[in-house]
């Protein structure tokens, strides 16, 4: 887009080593080095070789879910709403969204009346907003333990936070919700055995509740926003306060991450990522599923550097 729209309101040195010259004479004792008192130098981290980055990637990043260790992504069609912004910004995250999620070949609803399963919502007080919701609806907050785990949960501690409903589904169609039920044990979920590449069951994500803190999102620009909620909408995530090494929108809001980090739009690792998570088959092993969306990360960043 031409015109930028803005949200609301802005080793050490290396030493060189010098070989000594040959002398028939003792040669005479090495002066003492300088130092620096106080100063500590931190070598930069490598690379683990024997590491993926984008398999770890996906690993840390993509929560699996706790029944059936798959990735969990919409089978429902997509249908997205965002409230707390002028009607114009509004619009333009919403777009934002569906585009993303055509790119990813994620499901749409077409009608325009439909039912809201990716719910964005701005607001000056969040954390007041994710009270309310834990106390009148918290089945919109995913699993939780006891009453302790849910006001950890409800703690709003990011710029932008999301939540996602999921679920689980056997063979026969039969589906649990992953949410908090002290009764779950009496009819807990259950794959079918004999088979390590698949256990007959599916996960899937039902609904997705993004709040964004407004004050704190003032002043970035609209199209990084809309990129970063609709990253955040389509797949279910975890650390994101963790700045990656990857390439990836998410960083734009992450801790500890250089200016030249965190890209102003979904990246090539983004939009494959998400395509790779709508392209699995659903019955996959958890493991099987994170391969084929690590390759298509590693393709994407292959492209880029031919």
């Amino acid at each position: 887009m031409a015109r930028k729209w803005w949200l609301l309101t802005g080793l050490a040195a290396l030493a060189l080593a010098i070989p000594a010259l040959a002398k028939e004479t003792e040669p005479a004792p090495a002066a003492k080095a300088p130092t620096v008192s106080g100063v500590t130098v931190d070598a930069p981290k490598k690379d683990n070789p024997l590491v993926d980055p984008a398999s770890e990637f996906v690993r840390q990043r993509l929560p699996q879910s706790q029944n059936s260790e798959q990735y969990p992504r919409f089978r429902d069609d997509i249908c997205v709403k965002v409230v707390g912004l002028p009607d114009e910004y509004g619009a333009f995250i919403a777009r934002r969204i569906v585009e993303i999620a055509a790119q990813a070949h994620a499901p749409m609803a077409k009608a325009s009346d439909c039912k809201a399963n990716v719910n964005v919502i701005f607001t000056s007080r969040p954390q007041a907003l994710a009270n309310d919701i834990a106390r009148r609806k918290d089945i919109l907050l995913g699993f939780y333990w006891n009453a302790a785990n849910l006001k950890r949960l409800a703690t709003f501690r990011r710029p932008v936070q999301a939540w996602y409903v999921t679920r689980v589904r056997d063979d026969t169609g039969k589906s649990w919700l992953e949410i908090h039920d002290p009764t779950s044990f009496l009819d807990p979920p259950h794959g079918r055995a004999g088979s390590r590449l698949s256990n007959g069951m599916s996960a899937e994500v039902v609904h997705s509740l993004i709040i964004a803190d407004a004050n704190k999102v003032a002043g970035e620009k609209i199209e990084a926003v809309a990129d970063y909620v609709a990253v955040l909408a389509l797949a279910r995530w975890q650390r994101l306060d963790r700045c990656s090494s990857m390439p990836t929108i998410l960083n734009l809001m992450a801790d500890g991450c250089d200016p030249d980090a965190k890209p102003e739009a979904a990246t090539p690792q983004d939009l494959a990522l998400l395509t790779g998570l709508y392209s699995v088959q659903a019955r996959e092993s958890g493991s099987q599923q994170r391969a084929t969306i690590a390759s298509a990360i590693r393709k994407a960043t292959a492209a880029e550097h031919q």
